[in-house]
């Protein structure tokens, strides 16, 4: 049975991937909410404040990572955002799946994009812009297929209800 936190926690990470690969921006409301759904989740678990701290952790080094990333290149700011949500859901325990499961998004979504952006016919149709040649790769695409594909091995107790 799927668990309501699951469920919502699966609707907000495809609402981020489908709203940055047609806008280019992922709201800051998206990353909140996923915050408060991890607080929400970790209150119900039954277990201690502090049992969470891998969580924050992790939510804090991809933060920096990203804001670094963020600064020295054309990763957006939603992204770091949205990737440290996704490492506080991951924890320490789900990082790695979390990390392998993001690599192959990402191969998977650039190499989509340059078979497309090849394919399609360009400036026939206007088309998202997604879809031409020299247009940005929405990252929050990849970040969210990968933290909905990798949450099986995130902590358990997260999803309680």
């Amino acid at each position: 049975m799927m668990s309501a936190i699951w469920a919502t926690f699966t609707i907000l990470f495809l609402l981020a991937a489908v709203w940055d690969a047609r806008t280019y921006r992922i709201p800051n409301w998206i990353s909140l909410a996923l915050f408060a759904l991890f607080v929400a989740a970790a209150a119900v678990s039954g277990q201690p404040v502090i049992s969470f701290w891998p969580h924050l952790a992790a939510s804090a080094g991809v933060f920096a990572l990203g804001y670094g990333l963020y600064a020295q290149t054309g990763m957006g700011a939603g992204d770091a955002k949205l990737g440290a949500a996704a490492a506080m859901w991951a924890g320490f325990s789900g990082l790695y799946a979390w990390a392998f499961a993001l690599a192959l998004a990402m191969s998977l979504l650039a190499f989509a994009l340059i078979l497309l952006r090849r394919v399609l016919p360009v400036g026939k149709t206007p088309g998202p812009k997604v879809f031409q040649k020299g247009a940005p790769v929405p990252l929050g695409v990849a970040i969210g297929l990968a933290t909905i594909a990798a949450s099986w091995q995130f902590d358990r107790v997260l999803w309680a209800f």
